[in-house]
């Protein structure tokens, strides 16, 4: 066997965990988690109960490993777009605005899985659930973190706390905005149509920049 090849079992381990991480990401976007059982999960995935416990332990581990799946890219580009400003050029509270927020809706562009990514994260957000919302906030740390010292080294007049609650605003405000533009849709009553996704995004980098610039 050539020393790099996985095992025909290894192989198919690999496709039945990646097809439980597929299925239970739709399912718990779809319906929440939890209106979803394990069952649901198996049975749509074509797999037996035990698959689950052999990769993930339980539902818990899995509803950890779906958000890890969806929101770990996302963030990492995050990270890598905010190592690229250059703060001796013009205007970087712009690309930091730009660094958070385009990887999200890069992957809206995309028309990846229905925009699973904004229904998960949605859920998770409206969860009352420790459970979800300790998955969640292990996500964030990191990011929070690189957000925050690039803000206080775009605008040294802020402190941190300042800074905290900036950052705080603008993942709010593109939650809202991505999460509820149908509801604005609703409400509007025909008034306000969108366009696409790029006016969304200026209008939201405007928005933005206003609020990061205020004293």
């Amino acid at each position: 066997m050539i020393a790099n090849e996985v095992p025909l079992d290894g192989r198919a381990a690999g496709l039945t965990k990646e097809r439980l991480l597929a299925v239970a990401g739709e399912l718990f976007a779809d319906r929440g988690f939890d209106s979803v059982s394990l069952r649901m999960i198996t049975d749509r995935a074509n797999v037996n109960l035990a698959s689950v416990n052999y990769h993930f332990g339980s539902k818990e581990e899995l509803i950890g490993a779906v958000v890890d799946d969806i929101v770990r890219p996302v963030n990492e580009k995050r990270l890598s777009l905010l190592s690229l400003i250059d703060y001796t050029r013009q205007d970087p509270i712009r690309k930091i605005i730009h660094a958070f927020i385009d990887p999200v809706f890069d992957l809206s562009d995309s028309g990846n899985d229905d925009n699973k990514y904004y229904k998960l994260i949605s859920r998770c957000i409206a969860s009352r659930d420790e459970r979800v919302s300790s998955i969640i906030i292990k996500q964030f740390p990191e990011v929070l973190a690189q957000f925050v010292s690039a803000l206080t080294k775009a605008l040294p007049s802020i402190d941190s706390d300042s800074a905290h609650l900036k950052i705080m605003f603008m993942a709010g405000a593109l939650a809202h905005s991505l999460f509820h533009i149908e509801n604005l849709l609703l409400i509007s009553e025909g008034r306000f149509d969108l366009n696409s996704t790029e006016v969304l995004k200026s209008e939201l980098v405007s928005f933005l920049l206003r609020g990061m610039n205020a004293s």
